[in-house]
């Protein structure tokens, strides 16, 4: 009997030591779980949401190619940036920029827009037409005035403590080459998630073009949005390495205008 018990008592250590060593293997696998949770997260930020969005659809994102698809582009930079980058030191400047931009990336998302490209006072922002997002053309122009408003909102709100800034924005619809593309060699690459073409070169002439706080957009744009907002017409306009002139329009904020001009 003491033979049996040693050898159960044995056994039962043995079965103790392999459960401490499975429980170290789960606990070691949550932990890096865990972890890469963590790093997905934060990699998450950096991906726009067309890119999740087809990769939870289709791990192998043969999607991702590039593609002919119709979109909107907007384009909004801060007026006189250079101006600021002269007055604040670089802490200050990027608080003003990360404070303003990050709230309206909200905006973006809100009305189906990806962010494409930031470019240290500028974002390029694609909307496409998908499940929930029919009129890509009618979100580019609202998610615009929502940032225009949001921006006023803040200058008010950080007054005294951050610089108020105006923005330019300039929206064109029309065709793009949409999809990733690869940058680099085959010892270094780096993908990026655009649209190129035309329509998105006139889109950043526009915005350039426009004055601060203004919305200027191409004429496939208004177009579309022409029922919803006022649109003032300026003219045909000549845009550098673009052949033909192309009729623009400023729109025009709700309450100031009672018809289209």
């Amino acid at each position: 009997m003491t033979e049996r018990l040693a050898r159960a008592h044995a056994e039962l250590a043995a079965k103790n030591a392999e459960l401490e060593a499975a429980f170290k293997i789960l606990l070691d696998a949550h932990r890096r779980v865990e972890l890469l949770e963590q790093v997905k997260g934060e990699l998450s930020k950096f991906v726009p949401e067309a890119v999740k969005q087809l990769l939870e659809r289709d791990p192998s994102a043969t999607e991702l190619e590039k593609r002919t698809a119709e979109v909107s582009v907007l384009f909004l930079d801060i007026a006189g940036y250079t101006r600021l980058s002269e007055q604040l030191d670089p802490k200050q400047l990027n608080r003003l920029v990360q404070t303003y931009f990050s709230s309206f990336l909200e905006l973006i998302h809100a009305h189906h827009g990806d962010v494409n490209e930031t470019a240290g006072d500028g974002l390029m922002v694609i909307f496409q037409a998908g499940p929930s997002a029919s009129d890509h053309a009618l979100n580019a122009a609202r998610a615009a005035f929502a940032i225009r408003q949001r921006a006023a909102a803040l200058n008010e709100e950080f007054a005294g403590m951050l610089q108020p800034i105006q923005l330019h924005m300039g929206i064109n619809t029309g065709e793009a080459l949409v999809g990733a593309t690869k940058l680099g060699g085959p010892s270094s690459q780096r993908w990026t998630f655009t649209a190129t073409g035309l329509t998105t070169n006139i889109s950043a002439r526009m915005a350039a073009f426009a004055g601060e706080g203004e919305i200027v957009v191409g004429p496939e744009t208004a177009e579309r949005i022409r029922s919803h907002f006022v649109l003032e017409s300026l003219g045909e306009r000549t845009f550098k390495n673009v052949s033909a002139p192309i009729r623009v329009y400023r729109v025009i904020p709700p309450g100031v205008y009672e018809k289209v001009l």
